[in-house]
């Protein structure tokens, strides 16, 4: 996911672009770090859970260094879907709602904040892009682009008009908020700041408030505890990772370099990131919070074959 951040490159920003990509990328990282320790994600050895973690990515690392145009292509079809699904499941339990699937809302939102700025941003993603997958201009089709912006951008006003609507006030505004940021700021710009501001704070708040050993804190309106247990889970994780990232900058010589040679491994780790969080999410929609009525669930196995 943090990879994403790898093109975040903005027009007249000269020497400054690399500024950031690396406040979206260091914002970004623990988010993701604790994996292992997502409900529904723990097995009795976590030996096991580390094992088939690093076999999902190896296995995505080895098909973007077979084929880097299709994997690059997988990475932002899974990021897309990843992203959009965690705006609606937080949004979900935020309300006290069961976690449901929206596969269209899922798709316009995670379009919204990864399509659109790469659209308006191909240029200047050029380079990096162009090095990722050789022999490629790493500039999108116009047609491609045009196609995005004229299918993502209405798509994203009509849903945060159906939002406001069904009297959805917070979730209507956050996306109108969305299409601001996208539209108005400069397109990786507005990319960072999603991700490391937004993206990964919904989700370690998620992270953090589905821990039982931060029920007693959390009722009491305690965070600080609860932060800090995050934090210590995280640390180790975040750290490899930040070693890994300044070993490759200097050898890459630069910045663009860097990125294109660590962007196979980020979105290596996308991958098995994306299937934890999507069986957090089949968690959530088999074990609803306390309060909800989980309908949706029951209409679907009502409806499977026996």
């Amino acid at each position: 996911m943090a990879a994403v951040v790898a093109v975040e490159v903005t027009v007249g920003w000269g020497d400054l672009a690399w500024l950031p990509l690396v406040a979206g990328l260091l914002l970004g990282l623990p988010h993701g770090a604790v994996d292992h320790l997502a409900p529904g994600s723990r097995l009795p050895r976590p030996a096991l859970v580390a094992l088939g973690y690093a076999a999902v990515a190896a296995a995505g690392w080895l098909l973007f260094r077979a084929a880097p145009g299709p994997g690059l292509l997988v990475f932002v079809l899974v990021a897309t879907w990843h992203f959009g699904t965690g705006e609606t499941a937080f949004a979900d339990l935020r309300a006290g709602r069961p976690v449901h699937r929206q596969a269209t809302a899922s798709a316009v939102l995670g379009a919204l904040v990864l399509l659109v700025p790469l659209a308006r941003g191909t240029h200047e993603a050029a380079p990096v892009v162009a090095a990722v997958v050789p022999g490629s201009s790493g500039v999108l089709p116009a047609a491609v682009v045009a196609t995005v912006l004229v299918t993502v951008l209405p798509a994203a006003a009509a849903l945060a008009a159906e939002r406001l609507l069904a009297g959805r006030w917070l979730e209507a505004a956050e996306v109108a908020a969305l299409l601001v940021l996208v539209l108005v700021v400069p397109p990786f710009a507005a990319f960072g700041v999603w991700f490391g501001c937004w993206h990964a704070v919904r989700h370690v708040a998620r992270l953090v408030a589905a821990d039982p050993a931060n029920a007693d804190d959390l009722a009491r309106g305690r965070l600080g505890a609860p932060l800090r247990r995050f934090a210590a889970a995280a640390a180790l994780p975040t750290l490899a990772v930040l070693a890994v990232l300044a070993l490759l900058w200097p050898a890459a010589g630069g910045w663009r370099g860097s990125l294109a040679t660590a962007l196979p491994v980020l979105a290596a780790l996308t991958l098995p990131h994306a299937l934890v969080v999507a069986r957090l999410d089949r968690t959530a929609r088999r074990d609803p919070p306390p309060g909800t009525a989980p309908a949706a669930p029951a209409r679907r196995r009502e409806r499977r074959p026996t």
